[in-house]
Parts: structure tokens; C-alpha cells; sequence
């Protein structure tokens, strides 16, 4: 294993950092709207959008740990992960497509069908680029202190991409008179915006680790391999929870705002303030890290993470309108610090790694961590789905009004309004968890 000392320039460190645009605005598109898209506008059942979810990963289980090691043994003049990227750029943008794409049928299975095959096309591509993105995030540099410097950049375009695909999405989907088209519309424009940050990448980018060492077979062992390093564990751990409780809170806002609180206008501007606030933390995390460490900033910004939820917890429809911008922005605070510091721990786990195996297999670890980032993802969907379904939701009936489709909205039961404020006390668990 070579090792290129080159210091990195701020237009490759930006150029990296881009990459997550995808990661961080896919997490807050598909968390906060593409529930609520599948069963307001698809029609969808809520339970049957949950199973699709659990599919998904299971073929995750599957793919993310194979794709670890296809990209640990691809062996090109372009390196092991970037020619990934210049395959992803075409397929971000198909898959986009067809995930907010709607077919014109009141047919389950046929709904089913369509949105499965979405949905794994979708996964399958998110792979193939996630994978070897978060392993170059160990490689883009040698030197600590600039891989700090790169996965702090990399955690603000993060966040201002979360920020962009909070208000503007929406705002896309109001300029049509029908939702499905304006849904379609705005998958098409943001597959080019979370694509072409991939092929600037692959031209711009190399990866200061160069392995010499010729390919490994595929080994059922080597998949678990990760989980012998005790770091590692402790940091999956760590990783799987902050997730689904981030994943728990985004899955059920939309409707928490729509038929709960009674304000699904304010949702974009609720987001806003909730992103914008993940945003401006990120710079004083990392010093705050380089300062006490990363585990004790991890047990300060997890305290503050549960401070947003206990306020949101006792928000109801009669309290002042600001209160719940006060809460989505102290929860704000405590997500983006923690998903943060999450990232930055990475790089430490698969240095700890290499030094206990003497191998560097930042592919193979990086594809468990996509994985349970999914896994953590379609656990509290499913749990939110479920909630809806047993509590009587009811989907929008479809309509044409001079020959354009709407969705006209039902009165929901007071089950479902009972289940929406039940959210909190399970969000507190999941809390409870992670501390």
C-alpha cells in the first residue's frame, strides 16, 4: 500500500465535499416527503410502502457488503472508487425518476409492483455510488487534520443540500396543477442536481491510498470481518441508533404538521429552521471535537438532541406557532452535531482497523455502514407505516377535475391523530438508547 502525500487543494476538498449532496438531500427528501408522497399521491397503503421498505433492505444485507468488497478489489488507473462515480452520474438520474414517478392506477399490486422495482433500482444505485464514497472519505488524505478539514466540508455541503431539498422541493411540486406531475418534475431536477457532483469527482479527485496488493476472492467470512474490531462495533452501535431515531422524527413530521398540529403550510419553513440550525453548528463541532474529543461532543450534542424532542413532545395545536420552530431548531442542533461527529469517527475506526489487521478495507466497512444506515432507515419507516395503518389512515381519493387528477384528502379518524402524538414518547426511547 502506496500512500500520495499531496497536500489537498480547497477546490478538492470542495470537489469531495460535494459528494455528499446526494447523501445529505436524498436523506431529507425520501425521509420527510416520500412516505407521505406513496400514500397521498401514489395511493399506496401505508403497510404495503413499509414492506417495500424492509425488501429493499434485505437486498441491502446483500448488496452494500458485496459492493464493500467489489470496490476493495476494483483495480483500475482510476483507483478503486472513482469510476463508480462516472457510472452513477447516469444512474442517480433514472433512478430519481422513477422513485418520484407516479402510475395512474387504484390497482395495489400494480402499485406495489411498480414501486418495489423503484425502489430497488434506486437502492442498487445508491449503493454503487454511497459505498466507495464513504471509503474514499478514509483515503481522500493521509494527513488527519485535512481528513478532518474534508469530512467537515464534506458534512456543510451536507447540510446545505439537506437545507435545499427541505424548501425547494415542495415549492417545485406547487407550480403544477397536478401533484404527480409537479412529484415528477422535481425527480428529474434533482436527479441532475445530486448527479453531477459525482462527475466532478471522478475527474478532480484521487485517492491518497494506493493498494498494490493483488484481488481477495469473495469470502462469506470477510462480511463479518469488520465486526471482530471492538471500535468498529461500538461505533455500528452508535451509528445504527443515531439514525433511526433521526429516521423516526423525519418519517412521521409531514403528517405531524398535516394532521396533527394543523399547519402542513409551515412544513417547509419548520424544516428550514430545523436544517438551517444543522447547518451553523457543524463548523463548532469540529472544534469542539478537536478540543474535549469526539466522544464526549458525541454525549453533549446527544443531550441537546433530547432537549428538542422533550419540547416537541409537549408542542400542541393551541400553543404559539414559534414554539415549534424553537424545538425543530434545538433538534436541529442536536441531530446535525451528532450526525457530524458520527462521520468524523469513521476515519478513526477504519485507522484502528488497519492497525489490528494490517489491512485496509475501508470498502468492506464502509459497506456495513451503508447498510445500517438503510437497515436503521426501514426499521423506523416501518414503525411509522405500521402506526399509520393500525391507526385507520386513510388515503386521499383520487379524482379528475377538468381533466387533471387530484388528490382529495379525508378526514382522518382521532386513532390517527392519537398515534401521531404517541411518536414522541418512542422517539424518547430511541434516545434512550443511544446515551
Amino acid at each position: 500500500m502506496d500512500i500520495i502525500k499531496v497536500k489537498l487543494s480547497k477546490l478538492q476538498i470542495g470537489i469531495f465535499a460535494s459528494g455528499d449532496t446526494f447523501g445529505g438531500g436524498t436523506s431529507v427528501i425520501f425521509s420527510f416527503f416520500y412516505l407521505i408522497f406513496l400514500t397521498d399521491v401514489v395511493g399506496l397503503k401505508p403497510a404495503a410502502a413499509g414492506t417495500i421498505f424492509l425488501i429493499c433492505r434485505i437486498w441491502d444485507a446483500i448488496s452494500d457488503p458485496l459492493m464493500g468488497h467489489i470496490t476493495d478489489n476494483t483495480r483500475t488507473r482510476y483507483g478503486r472508487r472513482r469510476p463508480y462515480f462516472l457510472a452513477g452520474f447516469f444512474g442517480v438520474i433514472a433512478a430519481m425518476f422513477l422513485m418520484w414517478n407516479s402510475v395512474n392506477t387504484d390497482n395495489q399490486l400494480l402499485l406495489f409492483t411498480y414501486v418495489l422495482f423503484a425502489n430497488l433500482f434506486y437502492t442498487t444505485i445508491n449503493t454503487m455510488v454511497n459505498v466507495p464514497y464513504a471509503a474514499m472519505s478514509a483515503e481522500i488524505s493521509e494527513n488527519t487534520k485535512e481528513r478532518n478539514i474534508a469530512n467537515g466540508a464534506r458534512m456543510v455541503v451536507s447540510q446545505v443540500a439537506s437545507l435545499i431539498c427541505a424548501l425547494v422541493p415542495l415549492e417545485i411540486v406547487r407550480i403544477f396543477a397536478s401533484e404527480a406531475t409537479g412529484y415528477r418534475v422535481m425527480g428529474i431536477v434533482f436527479g441532475i442536481f445530486f448527479a453531477i457532483p459525482f462527475l466532478l469527482i471522478f475527474f478532480f479527485n484521487k485517492e491518497a491510498v494506493q493498494v498494490d496488493t493483488k484481488k481477495q476472492k469473495l469470502k462469506l467470512s470477510d462480511l463479518v470481518k469488520p465486526f471482530k474490531i471492538k471500535s468498529f462495533r461500538y461505533f455500528t452501535i452508535l451509528y445504527l441508533f443515531s439514525f433511526m431515531t433521526m429516521s423516526i422524527v423525519s418519517s412521521i413530521f409531514a403528517y405531524y404538521m398535516k394532521y396533527y398540529l394543523k399547519r402542513p403550510g409551515e412544513l417547509t419553513f419548520v424544516l428550514g429552521a430545523m436544517l438551517i440550525a444543522q447547518t451553523i453548528v457543524i463548523p463548532f463541532v469540529v472544534k469542539l471535537a478537536e478540543r474535549i474529543g469526539k466522544p464526549k461532543s458525541y454525549g453533549v450534542f446527544a443531550g441537546v438532541w433530547v432537549l428538542g424532542v422533550i419540547i416537541l413532545a409537549f408542542i400542541n395545536p393551541s400553543n404559539a406557532g414559534w414554539l415549534t420552530y424553537v424545538a425543530a431548531s434545538v433538534l436541529g442542533i442536536g441531530i446535525g452535531a451528532c450526525i457530524t461527529l458520527v462521520y468524523l469517527i469513521y476515519p478513526d475506526v477504519t485507522d484502528a482497523g488497519e492497525f489490528k489487521t494490517g489491512e485496509r478495507k475501508a470498502g468492506s466497512y464502509s459497506g456495513v455502514i451503508s447498510f445500517m444506515r438503510k437497515f436503521s432507515g426501514a426499521i423506523a419507516s416501518y414503525i411509522v407505516t405500521l402506526t399509520l395503518q393500525f391507526s385507520g389512515y386513510i388515503n386521499p381519493i383520487k379524482t379528475e377535475v377538468d381533466g387533471v387528477i387530484m388528490n382529495v384528502e379525508q378526514q382522518q379518524p382521532e386513532s390517527l391523530i392519537t398515534a401521531l402524538k404517541v411518536q414522541c414518547p418512542l422517539r424518547n426511547m430511541c434516545l434512550n438508547a443511544i446515551l
